[in-house]
């Protein structure tokens, strides 16, 4: 009985001592974000499961692109860069004392209206739905996006932050 206690008070212990530190990379690049319009910046707003109804915030920083290239032309011309892959730094929370981060890299196109569109993917454990599909568009100030997994399915509604 007494041996069960302890070892509750110390896995509560150890779990109130990790659980905080998953969140000291995303806030340091919420810090050091920098407001550069397009779709690089801030974001924040929620995102919501349509298979179970959970939601929550949604926090997240596009970086600038991770590498630019050159598009050749069947003909060998130069037809401008080629889609830019930019890391999207998510964080989440569910049921308002979980959390969670991970980046997600995004392949973003300019389309000639303005609007960026982006589509990505990221591996997560199989327990939390496996490799997950995204995909949305930022248009001006508004971040909408779709994503989809083995087990949910759901929308992310976000704005600028400034």
């Amino acid at each position: 009985m007494k041996s069960a206690i302890i070892l509750r008070f110390a896995l509560g212990l150890i779990l109130t001592s990790v659980l905080p530190s998953c969140g000291f990379a995303f806030r340091s690049a919420w810090k050091k974000a920098p407001d550069t319009g397009g779709v690089e910046g801030k974001w924040e707003g929620t995102w919501l499961s349509d298979a179970t109804g959970h939601q929550g915030t949604l926090r997240c920083v596009v970086e600038k692109p991770t590498h630019r290239g050159i598009v050749i032309g069947a003909a060998g011309e130069d037809v401008g860069p080629a889609p830019a892959d930019r890391v999207f730094f998510y964080h989440a929370t569910w049921k308002k004392i979980l959390s969670g981060s991970y980046k997600s890299i995004h392949k973003v196109k300019k389309q000639k209206d303005g609007t960026y569109t982006f589509k990505g993917e990221h591996k997560m454990p199989n327990w939390a739905g496996g490799l997950y599909h995204y995909e949305g568009t930022v248009k001006g100030d508004e971040f909408k996006a779709c994503y989809q997994c083995a087990m949910d399915k759901g929308t992310y509604t976000m704005k600028r932050v400034r």
